[in-house]
C-alpha cells in the first residue's frame, strides 16, 4: 500500500531554475519610507477639458498662417507675373492627371505663349493680395491652376486649348485687371482679328461701366424721395 501511494509522487518533475537569474527581492521598507520622504512635492496636474469646436478652430486658424517659405514662393511668383508683364489670366479647374501627359501640355501651351502654372490656393491668393486681381479668391476653391498670356489676342489660344483637355476647365479670366465670364469670353473668342477682339473688349467694359454709372444715377434720384417719405413716418 505504501509503495502504491508513493508511485504518484515519482512521476512528478522538479524545474531547476539556475542562478544566473536571481529572484527579484523588493526593497526594504525602510528604503522605502526613506525616498517617499524625499520625494519632491509637486503640484497636482489639472487636465482641462477642451470642447472639440475650439480644437477645430486653433487649426483652421494655423492652417491659414504663412511660414517663411510660403511668403518666399509667393514674392517670387508675384515679382516674375509683374516682370513678364501678363495681360491675360484664367483661373481653371484643375483635375488630377499623370506627369507625363500634364508635361507634354505644358510645353504645347508654352509653344502658343500660354504658362502654366499650379501653385495651390494657398499660395495663389496671397499671390494676389492687395491687388486688383483679389476678387478671385471666391473661385480658388478645391484644386485650380492658372494660365497666363502675355497678348490679348491669347484669350482665344486659351479657350481653344482648354477644350482640348478633358482635364482642365476654365472658369473665368482676367484682361488687363478687369474681370471676364466664360459667356463673354466665349463671345470675344469668336471675333476674327485682333482689332475686333479689342473693340470688342473694350465695348464690354465700358458696358460695365455704364451699368453702374446707371445704378448710381438711379440711387441718387430716389434717395431724396425715400428720405421725405422716412421724414414724414416719423411726424
Amino acid at each position: 500500500m505504501l509503495n502504491r501511494s508513493l508511485r504518484p509522487l515519482a512521476n512528478v518533475q522538479v524545474r531547476s531554475v539556475s542562478s544566473k537569474y536571481p529572484r527579484p527581492t523588493p526593497r526594504h521598507f525602510k528604503r522605502r519610507v526613506f525616498e517617499a520622504a524625499l520625494q519632491p512635492e509637486l503640484p497636482p496636474t489639472v487636465s482641462n477639458c477642451i470642447p472639440p469646436g475650439l480644437i477645430k478652430k486653433e487649426h483652421t486658424e494655423k492652417s491659414k498662417e504663412y511660414s517663411d517659405v510660403e511668403i518666399a514662393l509667393a514674392n517670387l511668383v508675384r515679382d516674375w507675373m509683374v516682370r513678364e508683364e501678363f495681360r491675360v489670366l484664367a483661373v481653371c479647374q484643375f483635375l488630377p492627371v499623370p506627369g507625363r501627359t500634364l508635361w507634354f501640355a505644358k510645353n504645347q501651351l508654352k509653344s502658343k505663349g500660354i504658362e502654366f502654372r499650379s501653385y495651390g490656393n494657398k499660395i495663389l491668393k496671397k499671390v494676389l493680395e492687395n491687388t486688383p486681381m483679389s476678387s478671385l479668391d471666391s473661385v480658388l476653391v478645391g484644386n485650380n491652376a492658372i494660365l497666363l498670356a502675355k497678348d490679348v489676342s491669347s484669350l482665344k489660344t486659351i479657350l481653344q486649348e482648354t477644350d482640348k483637355l478633358n482635364w482642365i476647365e476654365p472658369l473665368i479670366l482676367m484682361v488687363d485687371s478687369r474681370i471676364v465670364d466664360m459667356v463673354q469670353a466665349r463671345d470675344l473668342a469668336k471675333l476674327s482679328s485682333m482689332e475686333d477682339l479689342r473693340a470688342h473688349t473694350v465695348q464690354i467694359l465700358g458696358q460695365q461701366v455704364a451699368q453702374i454709372t446707371i445704378s448710381l444715377d438711379s440711387a441718387t434720384r430716389h434717395l431724396p424721395s425715400l428720405l421725405d417719405a422716412y421724414a414724414s413716418q416719423k411726424k
